[in-house]
C-alpha cells in the first residue's frame, strides 16, 4: 500500500495511526502543504479532489480519511469494521465536530493575529464546546470507547483531532470528564503518540 500525504495534515494522520493499529507495511509518499505534489502527474491521476490523504491498496485508490479508514477497518476486519454505531460517531466527526475546530485552528494557528476574525472565533469555538457536550452524553454510559467497549476507527476519527484542541484549549475538557478519560484512554495508544501528538509548528503562520 501506498499513503500520499503530508504527516502534519489531521487527515492523514488519521489514516497513519489506523494503520499502526493495523500494523500494517505501507508507503508514505509526502505530498500536499508546503511540500507541493497535489498537481503532479502521479498524484492528479489518483484522485479528483487534488486534497490529501490518499490510499493505494492495489489496483484501488481510496481519497476522503474516513472512506480510508472504513476500508482498512473492513480489509483487516478488526477496528469496528460493521458497526453502525461506529460508523453513526465518524459521521458526527465529520459533520459536527471537525468543522468548527477547524475553523478555530485556522483562526489560532493559521492567520496571524491581525487576521482574526474575534466574532468567527466565538461562533466556532462555542460550537466546538457543544460538540462536546454531545460526544461527553453519549459517552456518559460509561463506555471506554466511542463505539463501546471496543476501540475502534471512530476512536481514531474523533481522538486524532484531541492532541491540538488540547494544546490550543488546554482547560476546554473540564466540563466533559468522560471525554476527558476517553480521551486520556486513546492518548496512552503508541499509534497516538507516534502520528497525533506531533508538532504542527509547520503549519503556524508567522509572516
Amino acid at each position: 500500500m501506498i499513503l500520499w500525504g503530508r504527516a502534519s495534515s489531521a487527515n492523514v494522520q488519521k489514516v497513519l495511526w489506523a494503520m499502526a493499529e493495523l500494523g500494517l507495511p505501507f508507503e508514505h509518499r509526502i505530498v500536499g502543504g508546503k511540500y507541493g505534489g497535489l498537481d503532479g502527474p502521479d498524484f492528479a491521476r489518483l484522485t479528483p479532489v487534488r486534497r490529501v490523504p490518499v490510499l493505494q491498496d492495489g489496483d484501488l485508490s481510496l481519497w476522503e480519511s474516513h472512506a480510508i479508514l472504513r476500508h482498512l477497518a473492513r480489509r483487516e476486519g478488526k477496528l469496528g469494521r460493521a458497526d453502525g454505531v461506529v460508523d453513526m460517531w465518524m459521521e458526527f466527526g465529520s459533520t459536527t465536530l471537525q468543522p468548527p475546530f477547524i475553523a478555530v485552528f485556522w483562526q489560532q494557528v493559521r492567520m496571524l493575529p491581525a487576521d482574526r476574525d474575534e466574532r468567527v472565533m466565538a461562533t466556532n469555538l462555542g460550537a466546538l464546546k457543544s460538540a462536546l457536550a454531545m460526544l461527553e452524553a453519549g459517552l456518559a454510559d460509561g463506555r471506554a470507547y466511542i463505539g463501546g467497549a471496543e476501540f475502534s476507527v471512530a476512536d481514531i476519527a474523533l481522538g486524532s483531532l484531541f492532541y491540538r484542541i488540547l494544546d490550543l484549549f488546554p482547560d476546554i475538557l473540564s466540563s466533559t470528564p468522560h471525554v476527558a478519560d476517553w480521551q486520556a484512554r486513546i492518548a496512552a495508544r503508541p499509534g497516538y503518540q507516534t502520528y497525533i501528538a506531533t508538532s504542527y509548528d509547520e503549519l503556524k503562520v508567522t509572516s
